[in-house]
């Protein structure tokens, strides 16, 4: 048997075939299939072809996260970006790829991105800056729960409008009236999008949008002494993300509120501690490890010149009613 009879089934070049058994990187996971269900249909493999089917050949794939990530990965603080990095280790598990989770911001990033094939930048926190460098390098990159308009590149991301949306609305549906909402500032695409969700479901049902915007030098006690002091009549808060939310929990107990009976408050993300939080947390499921797998599964795409036009993935959410809105 010789290689034209391979390539003849599977339509391909008998130069494909050879690169297909020789383990080239340049060859598109489709077509290698293709080839090898080829090889298959003939029934024949010769010793040859068999020794070059054993190869492996691994991806070396690199993971930046900015510090702040990266310090909460190390000590596994960080609830959310655990489950992300557990859905791509669980996709790169399947596959012939070895990772390696840095620092964007280190010191040591040529040193870090040596050898490295492909890249996931793993963030909210990811910056043009990081982007324009990383885009640079002209190896396949993959952003994972961030986008910055003006930008065609590849990311995963939640779809944070339709989810804080229909958090709002559920609850506007079941009489709310007043509804505040605590809106980070930093750079994030998410946070933008959760913050527009939570308007149009105010504005459609004719009530004002109640804004706090915030940042991480703000003091938490006192923009919801804030919030309560100038809108004395608001039924609930809600937050960009759990962790703020439970931030919030706290400070509504130290001004001698209860949670839900005088001022309800509602959360992104679903988190771990928001199960298990006093009292437990309505939020939204982000479905994290599937954002992970599914960066992992486009990274891994792009590296075998499958599908190569930028493409933007928004996994869809659930709401999570528990015990911080009074029904």
């Amino acid at each position: 048997m010789r290689t034209k009879d391979i390539a003849r089934i599977a339509n391909v070049s008998t130069a494909t075939v050879s690169r297909v058994l020789n383990g080239s990187p340049n060859v598109s996971e489709k077509t290698r299939q293709k080839v090898l269900m080829a090889i298959e249909s003939l029934d024949y493999t010769p010793d040859l072809f068999a020794k070059n089917l054993a190869k492996k050949r691994y991806w070396e794939i690199g993971i930046g996260c900015t510090d702040e990530v990266f310090r909460g990965i190390e000590s596994r603080d960080y609830q959310f970006y655990l489950k992300v990095i557990e859905g791509i280790q669980k996709y790169f598990s399947r596959k012939k790829c070895n990772f390696t989770i840095f620092s964007v911001d280190s010191k040591n990033l040529e040193e870090n991105i040596k050898g490295k094939q492909g890249f996931l930048l793993v963030g909210g926190g990811v910056t043009k800056k990081t982007i324009d460098f990383f885009q640079s390098i002209g190896k396949p990159v993959v952003l994972v729960d961030q986008y910055i308009y003006g930008y065609e590149i590849d990311c995963v991301v939640s779809n944070g409008f339709y989810g804080e949306y229909k958090l709002i609305k559920y609850f506007l549906d079941k009489g709310y009236r007043s509804i505040a909402y605590l809106f980070d500032t930093a750079t994030h695409f998410s946070y933008e999008q959760r913050r527009l969700g939570y308007e149009k479901a105010m504005y459609e049902k004719g009530y004002t949008p109640l804004v706090y915007p915030f940042n991480e030098k703000s003091n938490m006690l006192e923009i919801t002494k804030r919030i309560l002091e100038e809108h004395p009549e608001v039924e609930a808060i809600a937050t960009c993300e759990d962790r703020v939310a439970l931030k919030v929990i706290e400070c509504l107990k130290a001004l001698g509120k209860r949670v839900p009976d005088d001022v309800g408050v509602m959360g992104f993300d679903d988190i771990e501690s928001a199960e298990t939080s006093d009292p437990a947390l309505t939020t939204v499921n982000v479905f994290k490890e599937e954002m992970g797998s599914l960066a992992a599964k486009r990274l891994f795409d792009l590296l075998n010149n499958e599908d190569i036009r930028p493409t933007q993935i928004s996994l869809f959410t659930n709401i999570v009613i528990r015990d911080s809105v009074k029904l």
